[in-house]
């Protein structure tokens, strides 16, 4: 049976992950927007796999935390952490683009973007490996 926290992230990251590719349509009037979009995918595919490897994720508003939590669930699991390298970086750039002074230019957005569907194509191919059905 699939918990149903994991149905909830996997779908926002999935809701995530689309809106961030219809701003790519239009890039240069919505890279922030599709960086952001970018970092919030990878945060909730994160949230998925430890709900489903764990049981668990983090709750503290630190997203960071979720790196050495993945790492350690995907030890547990024998899976190759490749990935996470996508999401250290995605997080890393988060509160500026929230939060910063400097605008996100069309190839930052695109690069934010390509992260972001390379951690999402990692994620969802260690679900899929564990035989995890969303419901609906």
């Amino acid at each position: 049976m699939v918990d149903a926290r994991f149905t909830v992230y996997y779908r926002r990251a999935e809701q995530f992950a689309d809106a961030m590719k219809l701003c790519q349509d239009d890039l240069s009037a919505y890279a922030s927007a599709a960086g952001l979009l970018a970092v919030h995918s990878a945060i909730a595919y994160s949230d998925a796999l430890l709900i489903r490897l764990t049981g668990t994720r983090p709750h503290g508003k630190n997203h960071r935390d979720a790196v050495p939590a993945l790492k350690r669930a995907c030890t547990g699991a024998k899976i190759a952490p490749d990935g996470i390298k996508h999401l250290e970086k995605l997080l890393s750039v988060k509160a500026d683009i929230s939060y910063g002074d400097k605008q996100v230019d069309d190839e930052r957005g695109a690069a934010l973007c390509s992260k972001a569907e390379r951690f999402q194509t990692w994620a969802k191919e260690i679900l899929r490996n564990r035989q995890v059905e969303v419901m609906s």
